[in-house]
């Protein structure tokens, strides 16, 4: 909930009554039209309800669902009210307007000023609700008196009124007493509290309203108020009434005038600044949409802001240009009930749209606005100069706009092995009819996001992963969650534990077989694939090791073993973890408490303890993969610096040991940058492979072409593709073997080692994730080929050294010198034993995609000091006696193996 549900209503109640009008201008602080009937009502106030209701509360001003105790209401005055008498102000009966079942539940016949306890009852507040006192210049608001049937049409609004005296009674023949100044004070801020109840809500959920049914034409009388109250201030008051004068709520009456003034400056204020909302919903081919219409007479933009999320558990995506999807809650669904959310309309004024080009200063000059325009008097006070703001209650009516039976997108809670709560998004396919079925497909999202609910999403996860769009007009129901630990979801996160992660998504395949609009295989195994990346690629790895129910698999830029991928040779990988640590801080994660305490010991020593290292180990797939028989499509980031080519390729090795069904892409992109030119081949060729690898194996269409089984994007951006896995022998040919002499090298944190990459477009956080050419390293020139090879998979580099110093490491890189970029942004460390002894070390270096010609200019680079892996306390020097580099390069033909090509796709 935001700044604004804490607006609340005294200075509306200034503004209702015509003072202070210098300070509150009126404008923006209504509620917006809904354009199904109801209006609220929006004022500035420090004063906040005392209960909650658990009701829909349509007033703007905070859109709380905190609301003032009201007590109880039949909503309607007895049906005798007023036919007794010529004048309702005059009325002596027994059965006069306040008798019978009031606003309060009050006694019958009670005087409504004559009695003070019993004024509590008859206002419809409770007698321990916080009052304040005069308000905004008010001196005092005697609103003892009630106006028994409603007032008749007066003149124009008069916005200066100096007091309201209300002291003597209209409503009972009881009118004797007379209410003192204090009481009266208190009186008042009783009744800004009654205005914030369901009873004032239901009130006021009319533009127009009625009277109430038992007031019939035959039945009403109006109200001469100069007559019935003394003080002739009380005629301008009813000036405010006109709109409402052709008849009042049906259920409960507000009969006071201060509570008829407040819902008619609601609806003043509303028509009278320069921001008007009207906003429209429709059910469209199973998903809610809307716009919230709004627009701005002064021809400003406008920005849109949720300050109260859906009232029952609904989710919303919301556009800059004020359209929004709307997920209900599933109990909304079944009972056709209605859903409730607040937006903040605000204008960006010149002044606004000037600040934000400023350097540093204009990132945070719109939340600091948007924080502004929320704060009461303050906020109105500068409206004129950051922009005027509507506060529009947008009720969503599930009953009307979803025919009985047809499917539709929602939201829910699944309940898991250990009672956690997962919170769960349905889409049904598109097209689907009621009673129809299909397959479905389980899209899980990166660490740090929520599940996806754009159902306007064509790509996800870095333009790699299918949104929504596609997959649903494919024919597929899709089912997005938020992981445990974060977001809607309980629980504690476990970074994609098969015993804990792996289980929660058994258990929404557990639900997902009992839905009516589901494909199922038999009782309890629906017919589903799973798609996803990053943290949404790792869990399909969990998930298919686990449970064979799972046709078939697409893991993008997933990992085998976080171990590997995070502490390599137990270099630690700092930039990485600390910008996933961040991740999770930022989105307010739930997690293993060991987590946070491993990265804070990673960057500051550069390791982690065996403890730490084993909660690694158990998250993720690692051995599982090996058990995995859905058919997997892996898609691999040729610059991704967290999970690189060599997770993916390890996870091929053990599904081909297996006889499961694998392919493999390398595309440009992944967790970091992908700084070398992108195909436009790219995106359209990996959304139709998961596609095609999905229809095969989900829907079982055998005669669907899967393509190669290994293709890849070289750094030019060309595509190549084989019929064998680089994890196979017979893919490579001969590779280019360079030797070097070596060096000396001194070991320095940060200074004129690999990174940050400063060519990177990102913010600065992410650039020291990113290897760049170094300024102090030893350089080993790779000589160029006769002729055009592909080089694809890991160099290996084997050096001969000897050096002193606390360093455990230094690290390889390899520089296109042409670009000036490392190939695929990736630094590799090297460990190293500084011993003043000599040693001799072989080992891999990341995976690449490369495409060497004969005008190539191509690297080694050894470096002390790499920025992703950061270590301050490596220090000391090395002395590299010799080096030998081996590029593995690719066979165009094989002796032996029938078939085999190397294909480059022409454009």
């Amino acid at each position: 909930m935001g700044a604004a549900a804490h607006v609340g209503r005294i200075g509306g109640l200034a503004v209702a009554l015509g003072v202070g009008a210098a300070v509150l201008t009126g404008y923006g602080v209504a509620a917006a039209d809904t354009g199904s009937g109801e209006s609220g009502s929006s004022a500035s106030s420090g004063s906040s309800a005392g209960s909650s209701t658990g009701g829909s509360d349509s007033s703007a001003a905070g859109a709380s669902s905190q609301t003032a105790n009201a007590g109880d209401s039949d909503g309607a005055s007895d049906s005798d009210d007023a036919s007794d008498s010529d004048d309702a102000a005059d009325e002596s009966e027994g059965d006069d307007a306040s008798e019978g079942d009031d606003a309060s539940g009050g006694d019958d016949g009670d005087d409504a000023a004559g009695d003070g306890e019993d004024l509590d009852a008859d206002l419809g507040v409770d007698e321990g609700v916080e009052v304040g006192g005069d308000v905004d210049g008010v001196d005092s608001v005697n609103s003892g008196g009630y106006v028994s049937a409603e007032p008749e049409a007066a003149a124009e609004v008069v916005d200066d009124v100096d007091s309201a005296t209300a002291g003597d009674d209209v409503d009972s023949a009881a009118a004797s007493d007379e209410v003192d100044a204090d009481l009266a004070a208190e009186r008042q801020g009783q009744a800004v509290e009654w205005l914030a109840s369901p009873e004032a809500v239901a009130g006021r959920a009319a533009t127009e309203p009625t009277a109430p049914a038992e007031q019939t034409a035959a039945t009403k009388e109006p109200v001469d108020a100069t007559a019935t109250v003394p003080d002739a201030t009380l005629t301008e008051m009813v000036g405010l009434l006109n709109p409402f004068a052709g008849g009042g709520p049906a259920a409960p009456p507000m009969n006071s005038p201060m509570e008829w003034a407040m819902a008619a400056a609601a609806r003043r204020e509303l028509e009278s600044g320069p921001v008007s909302v009207n906003p429209v919903l429709e059910f469209l081919d199973g998903v809610i949409y809307g716009n919230v219409g709004a627009t701005d007479s002064r021809g400003n933009p406008l920005i849109y802001t949720i300050i109260d999320d859906p009232n029952q558990g609904g989710k919303i995506t919301l556009a800059a240009d004020g359209s929004f999807s709307f997920l209900p809650d599933l109990s909304v669904v079944e009972s056709g009930g209605t859903e409730q959310f607040t937006v903040m309309v605000s204008e960006q004024t010149g002044l606004v749209r000037f600040l934000e080009k400023i350097p540093l200063l204009g990132d945070f000059v719109q939340p600091i606005v948007l924080g502004l325009q929320q704060i009461p008097i303050l906020g109105t006070i500068l409206q004129p100069f950051i922009g005027y703001r509507v506060i529009a209650p947008i009720d969503v009516n599930v009953g009307e706009l979803v025919p009985v039976g047809a499917p539709v997108a929602f939201t829910t809670m699944v309940t898991s092995f250990d009672g956690v709560k997962i919170s769960t998004n349905f889409f049904p396919a598109s097209g689907l009819a009621a009673g129809e079925t299909a397959s479905t497909v389980l899209n899980g999202p990166g660490l740090g996001d929520p599940g996806n609910i754009d159902p306007t999403s064509v790509t996800t996860v870095f333009n790699l992963v299918p949104g929504l769009v596609p997959l649903r007009d494919a024919g597929y129901n899709v089912v997005t969650w938020d992981p445990r630990g974060e977001f809607a979801s309980g629980g504690v996160l476990q970074l994609d534990n098969p015993f804990f992660e792996g289980r929660d998504v058994q258990a929404i395949l557990d639900w997902v077989a009992t839905r009516p609009e589901t494909l199922l295989d038999g009782p309890g195994d629906p017919v589903v694939g799973m798609v996803g990346g990053s943290y949404g690629g790792g869990i399909q790895l969990v998930a298919a090791g686990i449970d064979d129910r799972i046709e078939a698999i697409v893991p993008v830029i997933a990992w085998n073993s976080l171990n590997e991928a995070l502490y390599p040779t137990e270099a630690f990988k700092t930039a990485w973890a600390t910008l996933l640590g961040l991740d999770l801080l930022e989105g307010g994660a739930r997690i293993n408490s060991q987590i946070y305490p491993a990265i804070i010991l990673g960057d500051l020593l550069g390791f982690i303890t065996e403890t730490q290292q084993a909660i690694l180990a158990s998250s993720g797939p690692t051995v599982l993969v090996s058990g995995i028989t859905a058919p997997t499509l892996l898609i691999q980031g040729t610059a991704d610096g967290l999970f690189t080519l060599a997770q993916a390729v390890t996870n091929a090795m053990l599904l081909e040991a297996t006889g499961t069904p694998v392919d493999m892409i390398w595309a440009c992109g992944g967790h970091g940058v992908c700084l070398d030119p992108i195909s436009p081949l790219q995106t359209p060729l990996l959304i139709d492979s998961t596609l095609d690898w999905l229809d095969k194996y989900v829907n079982g269409n055998e005669l669907v072409p899967t393509g190669p089984r290994f293709e890849w994007f070289d750094q030019n951006g060309d595509y190549f593709f084989s019929d064998l896995l680089p994890s196979d022998p017979a893919f490579y040919g001969e590779s280019l073997v360079v030797a070097g002499a070596g060096g000396f090298l001194p070991i320095l944190p940060l200074l004129g080692g690999s990174g940050p990459q400063t060519q990177s477009p990102t913010p600065l956080l992410v650039s020291p994730a990113l290897a760049s050419e170094a300024a102090l390293a030893i350089d080993v020139e790779v000589p160029s080929p006769e002729a055009t090879v592909q080089i694809v998979g890991a160099p290996e580099l084997t050096i001969t050294y000897s050096g002193l110093g606390t360093s455990r490491h230094i690290y390889g890189q390899l520089v296109d010198e042409t670009t000036g970029l490392v190939l695929g942004n990736l630094v590799t460390p090297i460990p190293v034993t500084l011993d003043g002894r000599t040693h001799t070390v072989s080992i891999d270096l990341e995976q690449i995609a490369y495409t060497m010609a004969p005008d190539s200019q191509l690297k080694l680079q050894l470096v002390g000091s790499a920025t992703p892996y950061e270590n301050l306390l490596q220090l000391g020097f090395i002395n590299v006696e010799a080096v030998e580099l081996a590029l593995p390069t690719v066979a165009a033909e094989v002796g032996g193996v029938a078939g085999l090509t190397v294909g480059m796709a022409v454009a």
